[in-house]
């Protein structure tokens, strides 16, 4: 028995001193080599990445922007109030961004500004789907040595590095500052023009959506955390694509803006739009292109208006006294395209209606 357990030792060591350097090596998500990325391909766990790049120059910055990776076309150089970062990950929930807003201020990074945007995934994903997705996983900053370990040798899965290898090895790099503007502005490469595909406008849409009450918990502990710490908080709603507008609504997506109204004011860009409904304005169903993003910040900054999309619900600035006005347009629009109206609550409600007569 112990000639065996010898065995096994000498041969999971000789594993470890093969496999380890290649793993570490190989960096398909770009883990080990966060401050030298590489253009692999593979997307990189903007998460980690960003966020030990914050940690470890802690007085580059003074203000960052918070969502999804729809915020990733969004040029933090036209922004005068502060020196921006922009913190966009894929699939970026509330709850994650409320994990990161608590780790910097715990190593005494307090941002002066912090702009989030929300939208569907704000109130359809629950940020535990990540922790089984490489591109998307949440390092435990203050977890256990164990969980940490646990993190890093997730990535050293021989399945995981094996699925990478193709993809590594075919891929040609074309935007060769891919690292550095990462590391730099944390933004998108912003000269990447639009040619949507109008022959596929599926929604961007995943089988695991599904309204999420806690996230509206989440972004009230975001913003007392904000007030808590004198932090400039600013909130809008991303300009969805109208594809994936479309089917939030019928899932429910009315509901999460109108109780948004509830614990915050902020500024909408939902909707069916002339930018929305306009698909030169989109890479895809999802993301919009930095046009977009330059009208968003310049409304929410700068105070430009253009009162036919105000009169949409583009741009308007939704408090507890108008949410109701917002309401009126989105439903009417919606009602124009010959949509169900019945949103994800509306319909519990009335089943539990009908079922109590």
């Amino acid at each position: 028995m112990k000639t065996f357990l010898i065995k096994c030792m000498v041969f999971a060591a000789i594993l470890a001193a093969v496999f380890l350097p290649i793993g570490i090596g190989l960096d398909p998500y770009n883990v080990f080599h966060w401050k030298h990325i590489r253009s692999n391909g593979v997307e990189p766990n903007k998460i980690y990445v960003k966020m030990s790049n914050i940690l470890e120059n802690p007085k580059k910055y003074d203000s960052f922007l918070f969502g999804s990776s729809r915020m990733g076309f969004f040029d933090v150089s036209r922004i005068d109030d502060g020196k921006y970062y922009n913190m966009a990950y894929s699939e970026g929930t509330p709850a994650e961004h409320l994990d990161n807003l608590h780790i910097m201020l715990e190593r005494g990074i307090v941002p002066k500004n912090i702009t989030m945007g929300v939208d569907d995934i704000s109130y359809f994903v629950d940020p535990a789907m990540h922790l089984n997705q490489l591109y998307r996983k949440n390092f435990p900053w203050d977890g256990t040595l164990s969980e940490k370990a646990s993190f890093y040798l997730s990535y050293l899965d021989l399945i995981t590095l094996t699925d990478s290898v193709s993809v590594v090895m075919e891929h040609k790099p074309s935007d060769l500052d891919y690292g550095k503007r990462l590391l730099e502005t944390g933004s998108e490469n912003l000269t990447i023009k639009t040619q949507f595909d109008a022959t596929n406008v599926k929604p961007s849409w995943s089988d695991y959506y599904s309204p999420r009450e806690q996230s509206f918990q989440e972004i009230q502990d975001i913003i007392d955390l904000c007030k808590e710490h004198n932090i400039k908080l600013r909130i809008f709603t991303h300009p969805l694509n109208g594809h994936t507008y479309k089917k939030d609504i019928a899932n429910g997506y009315l509901v999460f803006l109108r109780r948004l109204a509830e614990i915050t004011d902020y500024y909408n860009f939902s909707g069916f739009n002339d930018i929305t409904l306009n698909m030169e304005n989109y890479y895809e169903t999802s993301h919009y292109c930095p046009d977009v993003a330059n009208m968003v910040i310049d409304r929410i900054y700068y105070g430009k208006t253009d009162e036919r999309l105000l009169s949409q619900g583009f741009g308007v600035y939704v408090t507890k006294d108008n949410v109701d006005s917002l309401m009126d347009i989105l439903y009417g629009q919606a009602i124009n395209f010959d949509l169900p109206t019945d949103t994800y609550e509306d319909t519990l409600n009335r089943v539990e209606k009908e079922e109590g007569e």
